[in-house]
C-alpha cells in the first residue's frame, strides 16, 4: 500500500523537491550577496542597531538594494502553505474519486482507514518538510540584513510574524487538511482547489484580526504626554490614550481638542503643559510585549491545528461513506 501511494504521489514529491532546490539555491546566492554588501559597506553595526542609530549613504543604498527583495522572500513563505493546500491537499482524494481509482483501493485487503492514513502521511510529511526548510533558509537571509531589513518593522508586523515561528507550519497543516476534506467531500479536483484557496485566505484574514485578543495586553504608563517616548522592543500597540490624576482613562476628547484649538489660534503651544491644564496626567498604551511573540505564535498555531484535526475527521467521514 505504501509503495502504491508513493508511486501516485511521486510526481508531486519530485515537483516539491525541485521547487525547494531552486528556491533555496536562489536564496543562498542572494544571501551571499547580502553578506558581501554588509561587509563592503562596514554595516555590521548598522545590522544590529538599525537606521535610527546608523545613518549614511552605505546604509541607505543597502536598504534600497535589499529591503524589497527580503520582503518578497517573506511573502513567498506566506504563500507556500496555500500552494501546498491547493496543489497537494486538494487533489489527494478528489483525483481518486474523479478518476475512479478509489474503487481499486477499496477492494484491496487494507482498510479504508489505513489507505487514508498512508496517503495523508506520504503526501503531507514531505510537504511540511519543504515548507520548514524553506522558512529556515529565508529566515537566515533576513538575519543577515537584521535591522536594515524587514525585521526592523518589529516582530508583530504581519509579514514578519506570519513567516516566523511555528506559524508557517501551522498554516500549511491547516491548508493541507482543508484541501483534503474539500476533495473528499466534493470529489472534484478543481472545485476542491478553488474552495481551498478561498477558505484559506478568508481564515487567515479572520484569525489575524482576532490575534490581538489571544493574549491579555500589558498597560505601559508614562508621564510623557506629547507621545515622544518610544516603547522598547517595538511591541504590538493595541490601544493608547490618556489618564487623569486618578488613573482613570479619559475618554472625552475635549481636553485634547482644547489644546489643538489653542494651537490653531496661537501657533506654537507647549502641548504637555496644555494637556496637564486640561486634566490629562499621564499617557498609557495597552501593548503585547515583543517577548510574548512566541506565545502568540503558539496560541494561533493551536487554533489552526485544531481546525486541521476537524478537517482530518471530516475527511475520514467523507471517505468512509464513499461507495
Amino acid at each position: 500500500m505504501t509503495w502504491v501511494v508513493w508511486r501516485q504521489q511521486r510526481p508531486v514529491f519530485i515537483t516539491l523537491v525541485a521547487g525547494l532546490v531552486v528556491s533555496v539555491a536562489a536564496v543562498l546566492l542572494w544571501r551571499a550577496a547580502t553578506v558581501a554588501d554588509v561587509q563592503a559597506g562596514n554595516l555590521a553595526d548598522c545590522v544590529l542597531r538599525g537606521l535610527d542609530a546608523c545613518r549614511g549613504k552605505a546604509a541607505d543604498e543597502f536598504q534600497d538594494a535589499w529591503f524589497d527583495k527580503l520582503h518578497i522572500a517573506q511573502g513567498t513563505v506566506l504563500a507556500a502553505p496555500a500552494v501546498i493546500g491547493v496543489f497537494v491537499g486538494a487533489p489527494l482524494f478528489a483525483r481518486e474519486f474523479e478518476q475512479g481509482t478509489h474503487t481499486l483501493a477499496f477492494t484491496q485487503s487494507v482498510s479504508r482507514t489505513r489507505w487514508m492514513v498512508t496517503k495523508f502521511l506520504v503526501a503531507g510529511l514531505p510537504a511540511l518538510a519543504v515548507v520548514l526548510v524553506y522558512q529556515l533558509v529565508v529566515h537566515s537571509w533576513l538575519d543577515v540584513a537584521g535591522e536594515l531589513g524587514p525585521l526592523a518593522t518589529g516582530k508583530f508586523y504581519f509579514t514578519t510574524f506570519e513567516s516566523q515561528g511555528v506559524s508557517p507550519i501551522a498554516y500549511t497543516l491547516f491548508a493541507y487538511t482543508l484541501g483534503m476534506v474539500a476533495g473528499a467531500v466534493f470529489k472534484r479536483t478543481l472545485v476542491a482547489m478553488t474552495l481551498t484557496l478561498a477558505v484559506f485566505i478568508a481564515a487567515r484574514v479572520l484569525i489575524s484580526g482576532l490575534r490581538e485578543s489571544m493574549i491579555t495586553p500589558t498597560r505601559v504608563v508614562t508621564d510623557d504626554l506629547d507621545g515622544r517616548t518610544v516603547l522598547d522592543g517595538r511591541p504590538l500597540v493595541l490601544e493608547s490614550g490618556y489618564l487623569d490624576a486618578a488613573g482613570a482613562v479619559v475618554a472625552d476628547p475635549t481636553p485634547k481638542m482644547n489644546c489643538v484649538g489653542r494651537g490653531d489660534a496661537q501657533g506654537i503651544v507647549d502641548w504637555e503643559t496644555c494637556y496637564r491644564e486640561n486634566g490629562l496626567a499621564q499617557r498609557y498604551s495597552d501593548v503585547i510585549p515583543a517577548d510574548q511573540a512566541t506565545a502568540l505564535h503558539l496560541l494561533e498555531g493551536a487554533v489552526f491545528a485544531g481546525f486541521a484535526v476537524l478537517f482530518v475527521l471530516g475527511s475520514v467521514w467523507a471517505v468512509r461513506r464513499q461507495v
